[in-house]
């Protein structure tokens, strides 16, 4: 963790009941929909498809498996975790299978347990998704053109394969890998101090292991103003458990084993978060996720342009980054966080926030806006994810639905890199 401190088709077989059908209806008299609609639109779909596979127990990362699981074709089935996995609208928003496809599925879910609450919402949301692509561009294939131009959907196809290849190379290398760096924080106004934000930080990484038995940092700590110096922070454990800061830091709930061995080293103005040697390949197999909550670390307030922000270090070779960030509603914050990824291997060690868009390195994937409440938080790729969300926000005392989650993700993102959000301070209330 760095943190960067500012200076000052879709019908099911049941009906509906009348307060899904009553919105469902409305929506469906829209006329010129935008394609930002439809892109919200299927964000919502996606985290109720998502929820529908979790609360059956069907794993949507497993193709094959779901589509036995649940007795569909494994082509529908297919489409239906297409669009949970991939979260960029632009790649998978014109496979969402249409209305009888969707039927079948919803039945399935009805036959394997689903309740009907949700089964409702399910279908409430994917007749949303309908009624905004027909509004939008009237079918599929249009849609499939108009997303083709919405962003350059072949260059990041491109800067993928070749971001893949670094990864590939870096793991023989370095000697490591993992199938997921994540990052979530929690920003909110400070219970004891209303002109100062507290946060909740957790992150880790899935389906960690080495290639060598080496010793490996995982994770970086500090806190800087934006002008770059290093400053004293407060923090206490989300999860503590075991002797020495590293191991107090894990979030044993959600970490495999529940106390690796990890060892804090201080060094350049850093704390440095190792996991301690250990076997190779599948046999050390490790999930590790480190959780504090860190007390009056913002000003809320400022009279002149200052941001507040995260930042992680990439320093090892991963398949995919996930960062969310959570935002209280109280602190007025309506536009999603700003994400840059900064060259540290042409620029390292510099955290000045007035050098960061001369070090900026080409970012084309999307930062998009998780639906409202715990079902938004859903990802495929870590079942867990919105267990651990909810455990969070009940020990920070703040309730999910008061927060505003924007997420981030990218493929084998290229180390020797850091990946920074920030959002703007506002000024203080006039008394």
């Amino acid at each position: 963790m760095a943190l960067l401190r500012p200076e000052r088709g879709c019908m099911s077989t049941a009906t509906p009941d009348p307060k899904v059908r009553e919105p469902i209806e409305r929506l469906s008299e829209a006329r010129g929909a935008t394609l930002e609609s439809v892109i919200s639109a299927f964000h919502r779909a996606r985290a109720e498809v998502a929820s529908l596979f979790a609360l059956v127990g069907v794993d949507p990362t497993k193709t094959r498996e779901s589509a036995r699981e649940l007795g569909l074709n494994r082509g529908l089935t297919w489409r239906l975790t297409r669009m949970v996995q991939e979260s960029n609208p632009a790649l998978a928003a014109s496979d969402v299978p249409g209305g009888q496809s969707m039927a079948k599925f919803l039945d399935a879910c009805r036959q394997k347990g689903a309740p009907e609450k949700a089964i409702h919402s399910a279908h409430a949301a994917l007749a949303e998704f309908e009624a905004a692509l027909a509004a939008c561009s009237g079918d599929r294939k249009t849609l499939a053109m108009l997303m083709a131009n919405h962003g350059d959907v072949k260059a990041t196809a491109e800067a993928e394969k070749a971001r893949r290849k670094l990864f590939e190379g870096a793991c023989g290398v370095w000697g490591v890998q993992a199938r997921t760096r994540f990052v979530s924080v929690f920003v909110f106004p400070s219970p004891d101090d209303p002109n100062m934000m507290d946060a909740g930080h957790v992150n880790g990484f899935v389906g960690f292991r080495r290639l060598r038995t080496q010793a490996v940092p995982l994770s970086y700590e500090a806190v800087h103003k934006s002008t770059g110096e290093a400053i004293k922070f407060s923090k206490e454990p989300l999860d503590p458990s075991g002797p020495g800061e590293g191991r107090s830091q894990v979030y044993k709930a959600f970490s495999s084993p529940p106390e690796p061995d990890i060892q804090m080293v201080e060094s350049g103005g850093y704390r440095r978060f190792e996991l301690a040697s250990g076997p190779v390949g599948n046999e050390g197999m490790t999930t590790c996720v480190f959780g504090t909550r860190l007390r009056k670390l913002y000003d809320r307030y400022s009279e002149t342009p200052e941001t507040a922000g995260f930042m992680v270090l990439l320093n090892l070779p991963v398949e995919r980054v996930m960062f969310d960030m959570f935002i209280h509603r109280d602190l007025d914050v309506t536009k999603a966080p700003k994400t840059q990824l900064l060259d540290r291997l042409l620029f390292p060690h510099v955290n000045n926030e007035a050098d960061f868009e001369r070090q900026s390195l080409p970012l084309a994937e999307p930062t998009h806006r998780l639906p409202q409440g715990l079902a938004g938080t859903l990802c495929p790729y870590m079942s867990w994810y919105s267990t651990m969300v909810s455990d969070v926000t009940a020990k920070l005392g703040k309730p999910i639905d008061e927060f505003t989650g924007w997420r981030f993700e990218m493929m084998y993102p290229p180390i020797a890199t850091t990946l920074s959000r920030r959002f703007d301070l506002h000024a203080a209330p006039k008394p």
